[in-house]
């Protein structure tokens, strides 16, 4: 076999794919809505960081959970709220999952990295913010990115116009205040700012006090950006990752309550600022001309260290496990998604969704699908017919769950596969009123089946009467290593694939 060629720019491999050139033709043109009526729409698109599917009024929590939530259980009666979305395991992978539209397994990015290897998403891949800015948008990140902690992979450097936020997680906030903590080995990480062509530079270090003010920071820059844009001419996608409620869950001291716990504050402040940012986009007029969605990376984190932030965690509802793992409690989280005029009002769908499909479903309605690289596989799907559309029921049947290059399961239509399952360490220990967990990874000698929609919580293993389940997921189970045969993944850390699609081999 001869060695494999030189791996190519991302921009001469984007270049010799059929759907970009077609594409590139009509590169100075305006972005045009799918259908060809009238100016692209805009894209706000709210992530908040390990929120559960129960936490919201509108989803089960709100008062329930002490806290109600107004504004964003007032986005779901004006739009669309899904009950079978799906995110990633972890924050890096659903984040790299929503920009690439590609499992994070092909990416290098199915794990949150600790290991001293780069971080991130390679600068090969073809993130959403550049299919947008190719196409006419104006692109902007506001709050975590957990995509690179590297200035060459920062958001500035994968289709951002402009950021502002963090590079990693706000857990690291409590590293310093352990005990033993030896600040030789670790400098913490800072806010950071920069625009497109420029040095990223940091704006001051990420503290337990800078924490509590982030997301009130993130609202304020968005309010500002929108009304900014209001006035271009052209559309715009705002991606606002906030840094809440992941622990810790310090929340700006306007939130802060007596007899509350530090979730609840969370909870408040993430309803509020939802809400400051869905009126900047109404005050500005964009209202009928504006994408709004809202979801979490994904489920809930409970597990915490001893002598910290004391209370409640977020809630998974009806749901097992948290993350990182493959219980629906861990990748099924809340979304709400409003195009005024092509969302019906109040509509709610069990069908299901995969944080990977807004590549696709957002650069089909900016007119921009052809811009979808061919050099690779992207493993979104198209859901514009059915989020803003006539179209009853979801376009995806099945999708398949990775976490550290390891499948955990396969969702097929309401069946569930698990092969590998992570559940709390046995030997739980309790101090001060706290439960502190670990978890631990079980491979599964035979797979375990779940019937969902009879069984939300996967109690009950069907495997024995249901082993016909294993063909319809074995069969998506050889599509995919065909597809890695033909499109290698790329390793963590790497700049691009293994070997560039289609060399000699």
């Amino acid at each position: 076999m001869p060695p494999s060629r030189p791996l190519p720019t991302r921009r001469a491999l984007l270049a010799g794919s059929a759907g970009f050139a077609a594409a590139s033709a009509a590169a100075a043109q305006p972005a045009q809505r799918r259908g060809g009526a009238g100016k692209a729409p805009n894209i706000v698109f709210m992530m908040v960081d390990n929120f559960g599917y129960g936490d919201l009024g509108c989803y089960g929590g709100g008062e329930l959970r002490g806290v109600p939530t107004p504004r964003l259980d007032g986005l779901a009666a004006e739009g669309m709220r899904l009950t079978n979305f799906n995110s990633e395991p972890e924050c890096t992978p659903s984040r790299s999952a929503l920009l690439t539209g590609r499992m994070p397994v092909r990416t290098g990015t199915s794990i949150v990295e600790s290991r001293g290897l780069k971080d991130g998403i390679a600068p090969w891949e073809y993130t959403l913010a550049e299919l947008l800015s190719d196409a006419g948008y104006a692109t902007a990140c506001y709050g975590k990115w957990h995509l690179g902690s590297g200035d060459d992979r920062a958001p500035t450097r994968q289709g951002f116009d402009e950021w502002f936020g963090i590079p990693r997680s706000s857990g690291e906030v409590n590293w310093p205040i352990q005990p033993g903590f030896d600040p030789k080995e670790f400098t913490p990480q800072s806010a950071m700012e920069g625009k497109k062509g420029e040095a990223s530079r940091p704006v001051r270090t990420y503290d337990r006090a800078a924490r509590a003010l982030m997301d009130r920071e993130i609202t304020e820059r968005a309010e500002a950006y929108i009304r900014r844009q209001a006035g271009g001419g052209k559309p715009f996608f705002l991606y606002l990752p906030f840094t809440l409620p992941h622990e810790p869950p310090l929340t700006h001291p306007d939130f802060t309550r007596p007899g509350r716990s530090t979730y609840q504050n969370a909870l408040a402040e993430i309803d509020a600022n939802a809400g400051r940012v869905i009126d900047a986009v109404e005050k500005a007029g964009l209202k009928d001309d504006t994408i709004v969605v809202f979801c979490s990376d994904n489920g809930p984190q409970s597990f915490q260290g001893i002598g910290v932030e004391f209370g409640g965690r977020a809630d998974s509802g009806p749901f097992r496990g948290e993350f990182p793992s493959g219980w629906e409690g861990a990748i099924r989280t809340a979304c709400i998604v409003r195009w005024p005029g092509r969302t019906q009002p109040g509509r709610v769908s069990n069908g299901m969704v995969s944080i990977q499909d807004f590549y696709r479903t957002l650069a089909g309605v900016a007119g921009a699908g052809a811009r979808v690289p061919t050099d690779r596989f992207v493993d979104s799907i198209d859901q514009g017919d059915f989020l803003f559309g006539p179209k009853p029921t979801s376009n995806r049947e099945h999708l398949m769950i990775f976490h550290a290059n390891r499948l955990l399961a396969v969702k097929w239509r309401n069946f569930k596969v698990h092969f590998a399952v992570r559940e709390p360490a046995r030997g739980q220990v309790v101090a001060s009123g706290q439960v502190v967990t670990n978890s631990y990874l079980e491979e599964l000698p035979s797979p375990w089946v779940f019937d969902l929609e009879n069984d939300p919580k996967e109690l009950w293993n069907i495997y024995t009467t249901n082993i016909w389940v294993r063909r319809p997921v074995a069969r998506i189970q050889r599509e995919y290593e065909e597809s890695v045969m033909r499109f290698p993944n790329v390793p963590t850390g790497a700049d691009g694939p293994a070997r560039a699609a289609g060399a000699a081999s």
